[in-house]
């Protein structure tokens, strides 16, 4: 096991109502059950839908769909790693190649943080997870998504 994440049981409810809609659909993409339940604790707690995938060649197939707003995307996994997933998905036809990716890792210093923000990822959260912090880059990376939704001529 690679990577060390809080007890589920550690998750704190949140403080405040986060801006995510019931219908943000989060994909969850890790090869360890343990890491994708603490995912999956947080997301109910954020209050978003999510769905999950073991590795990266799951993660493309699934992202494909088109049904997902954000992908939280593990690093260090079999068949496909988190960047060669990443790129695939990047190399897919709009909306979907416009998905926000996050990697969520262990692998997280500066040097590795730059490489996975190259390769088209939109934050970084390291393991083991903070809540408040996966909430920050979920609310940061789905802005702009929201962003691009909006009607059109309608006022600020």
């Amino acid at each position: 096991m690679d990577e060390a994440l809080q007890q589920p049981s550690e998750v704190p409810p949140p403080r405040e109502r986060l801006p995510f809609s019931r219908r943000t659909r989060v994909l969850i993409v890790d090869d360890m059950a343990e890491n994708r339940q603490m995912l999956a604790l947080c997301c109910d707690q954020f209050g978003v839908c999510h769905e999950w995938a073991a590795d990266g060649r799951e993660a493309v197939e699934a992202a494909a769909s088109g049904r997902f707003d954000l992908v939280l995307m593990d690093i260090l996994m079999p068949r496909m790693d988190g960047i060669t997933a990443t790129r695939a998905i990047r190399a897919l036809p709009e909306p979907v190649s416009q998905t926000p990716i996050i990697a969520v890792t262990t692998a997280a210093a500066p040097g590795e943080v730059v490489r996975y923000l190259a390769c088209g990822m939109n934050d970084v959260v390291a393991k083991p997870i903070n809540p408040q912090r996966l909430a920050q880059a979920m609310i940061g990376a789905l802005a702009p998504a929201r962003r691009r939704r909006k009607p059109a001529g309608r006022a600020a």
